[in-house]
């Protein structure tokens, strides 16, 4: 048992102390004293976040809110054997911690899963034995267990927290998992391989962006392999740069089926069509035949192009041969061996099949040549907003939509070599005519997301077009232009309906601000720089009554 009254001592006795003027000892002390204070912290936290969530059980919601769409409703943020509590107290407790509703709903199941599904585990956290994230990561990872499955790893992992490394942690907690839930866990696995995707990660580190494959184990492999393959190709043609740069590039090239086709053709060329005169293999032969030394799908491209040549007319007056085409009868692709008897004396090569790939080889390198490249770049928008000093200076600050803050000279090279359209530039400071309509039109939905990329809530997380653009005054039917833009505020879809159907309220204090007024009084001031918590206090409610809406408005 750790004494924390002494550690609780030792870290507020070291507190504004220049830890330089201590002894290592002291030092030492002061560290653990501080990591302590750390662990009562988190701790007390979920202890708190449980017993919020007993003050709104789902039971109390009002029957008014289950009656109007979008009102408070109940989940079940935990796993089987959880209370359900009420939709709308996350987002209030999400405002008290300074965090998103998605996060704070996460922490809500932490805490619920904790003390009702994982008992032993708890009663470890809250004598504050272990660290919270640590419980915290037992409740994730057994979540979709049952409530019998969930308290049998309970009694088998809690004694072991805190005494491994969290690596060490994570393999014994899948083990006993695996152990309590293997049927289902094998059928997690098969639902798995239906759980595939290509996603993109929202970070924007100095322009590069990852991307996630989650595919089958053999098309993950043979794109890995592609992947290698043009990287190769690119060292060959003399790329500068490390693997790992030239893997990048490969993924570029990828892009464009049209250019990969023309490197893996040209790199090939000299390379496989360069017979060994030792080699019987490459001597004619039936094709598709059992003795046939080549792969059975190369002979087919190769058949095939013999019987378009066959059917082919000849085209002298054009300057590059395409496929299926020659200029004269002594241009004409070697005769097929499954159809005829080559006399190797007369024969101008040992290897015809050699010739005749190498010929068709050289037909698709040549009518590759012709196709456009740009006809096969895939459609893709990139909307980058400029700032007007960026354009006067030419080095500064664009944000590129779904990327975020760039500096100009990376997307400058990110455009090269696209097709632009640049749409006239919108004059925010002048606001669009207002409409007596509910509906926003089109227009001012792009201006207003140009003015607030992300939500205006408090502490909010949401951004993107996907957003809802919310009276800041209630709509009511009849009375003229109520949509305008000074009216209209961006808001994710669960915070548009606590201020409409909850205790929120929400107040544009003046352009590009918002202040918000939480069910306990608390107000929040938002604008382009942040969020900012104001308090209850009475400077708090001044600013909140300043902000009321005039009559005419």
């Amino acid at each position: 048992m750790i004494d924390g009254s002494g550690l609780m001592r030792t870290a507020l006795t070291g507190v504004g102390v220049d830890p330089t003027c201590l002894t290592t000892d002291q030092l030492a002390d002061q560290v653990t004293a501080s990591d302590w204070l750390v662990r009562v912290g988190l701790n007390s936290r979920l202890i708190s976040i449980a017993s919020w969530a007993d003050r709104f059980a789902a039971d109390g919601i009002a029957p008014h809110q289950l009656a109007i769409p979008g009102g408070d409703r109940p989940i079940r943020p935990g796993g089987d054997g959880t209370p359900e509590v009420t939709r709308f107290c996350v987002t209030d407790l999400a405002a008290q911690l300074h965090k998103s509703t998605g996060t704070a709903e996460r922490m809500i199941a932490d805490a619920l899963d904790l003390r009702h599904r994982l008992p032993r585990v708890w009663a470890r956290l809250c004598r504050y034995e272990i660290d919270g994230p640590d419980g915290q990561t037992i409740a994730r990872q057994t979540r979709h267990l049952t409530l019998e499955q969930a308290r049998e790893v309970d009694r088998s992992i809690a004694d072991l927290v805190g005494r491994f490394s969290y690596g060490r942690l994570l393999s014994q907690l899948e083990a006993i998992i695996i152990g309590v839930d293997a049927v289902n866990i094998a059928k997690l696995a098969e639902q798995a391989a239906e759980e595939v995707g290509v996603w993109i990660n929202q970070s924007n580190d100095h322009g590069n962006k990852g991307m996630f494959i989650k595919a089958k184990t053999p098309a993950v492999i043979r794109f890995y392999a592609q992947v290698t393959r043009i990287a190769d190709i690119l060292a060959r043609r003399g790329h500068p740069g490390s693997k790992d740069e030239r893997m990048a590039a490969a993924v570029d090239v990828l892009a464009n089926p049209l250019d990969a086709v023309r490197m893996i053709a040209e790199d090939t060329e000299p390379t496989l069509f360069d017979p060994d005169p030792d080699d019987d293999s490459l001597l004619p032969r039936p094709m598709g035949g059992a003795a046939s030394g080549r792969d059975g799908a190369d002979d087919g491209v190769a058949a095939a192009g013999s019987a378009d040549n066959d059917s082919a007319a000849a085209d002298s007056e054009s300057p590059q041969p395409t496929i299926g085409q020659h200029e004269d009868h002594d241009d004409q692709l070697p005769p097929d061996p499954a159809n005829d008897t080559v006399d190797q004396e007369d024969s101008p090569s040992r290897f015809p099949r050699v010739d005749q790939d190498r010929r068709l080889a050289e037909l698709a390198i040549a009518a590759i040549g012709q196709i456009d490249p740009a006809k096969f770049r895939p459609d893709a928008t990139l909307c980058v907003h400029i700032a007007q000093e960026t354009l006067q200076s030419g080095l500064g600050v664009t944000r590129v939509e779904d990327i975020g803050p760039t500096i100009s000279t990376l997307v400058a090279d990110w455009l090269q070599g696209c097709n632009l359209t640049v749409k006239p530039v919108i004059d925010l400071s002048v606001d669009l005519t207002p409409v007596d309509s509910y509906e926003i039109p089109r227009a001012m939905r792009e201006r207003l997301f140009l003015k607030y990329p992300g939500s205006m809530f408090p502490l909010s997380g949401s951004v993107g077009r996907h957003l809802d653009l919310d009276h800041n005054i209630p709509f009511i039917e009849g009375l003229p232009a109520q949509t305008r833009e000074d009216n209209l505020g961006p808001n994710g879809r669960r915070e548009h309906n606590v201020i409409t159907h909850g205790l929120w309220k929400r107040r544009r204090a003046e352009p590009g601000t918002f202040l918000f007024r939480a069910p306990d009084g608390r107000v929040f001031l938002v604008n382009a720089t942040g969020s900012y918590d104001l308090g209850r206090g009475q400077f708090a409610q001044h600013i909140w009554q300043l902000a009321a809406p005039t009559p005419s408005g």
